[in-house]
């Protein structure tokens, strides 16, 4: 039997493709969940330009965050922290820090978790980072601590 899948299934079928599956298979198991429709003429050519649009949606996005990671890349985020006296800082730095600061002065919203921060950030200076952006662009970006006047 012949059926469209909505969805991705690990090691079936990705999202969009035509496969031939057992009615038992269909029936309990993809339609239920509706990862799958029956496949039909008319509904494999509506999939085909919809799966269209979505190479060209998903091209278009990678090409956003290819833009974003070359911003990234481009100037130091400066940020600013406590000093002790012997010019360590206070707590080091965390990836909230480093998304707060990248939202203020590029104005690029980061998730915490895509901030990668290889070792500690315990001292003033410049710092290199990696920052995983989605549909696998990546970017590397410096950070320059500074001591915060008081």
């Amino acid at each position: 039997m012949k059926v469209i899948f909505t969805q991705s299934v690990p090691g079936v079928a990705r999202q969009g493709e035509v496969r031939n599956v057992k009615p038992g298979y269909f029936r309990n198991f993809l339609m239920p969940r509706e990862l799958a429709i029956h496949a039909t003429t008319r509904l494999i050519s509506e999939w085909e330009s919809k799966r269209k649009q979505m190479v060209i949606d998903k091209e278009q996005l990678r090409e956003q965050f290819k833009e974003i990671s070359k911003r990234l890349s481009e100037k130091p985020v400066l940020l600013e922290k406590k000093v002790t006296s012997k010019g360590t800082l206070y707590g080091g730095v965390k990836t909230s820090d480093v998304a707060k600061a990248v939202k203020e002065q590029l104005n690029i919203d980061l998730p915490e978790e895509s901030i990668v921060i290889s070792e500690p950030i315990k001292a003033v200076g410049t710092h290199k980072l990696l920052v995983h952006l989605e549909h696998k662009v990546e970017a590397k970006m410096q950070l320059k601590v500074v001591e915060k006047k008081a």
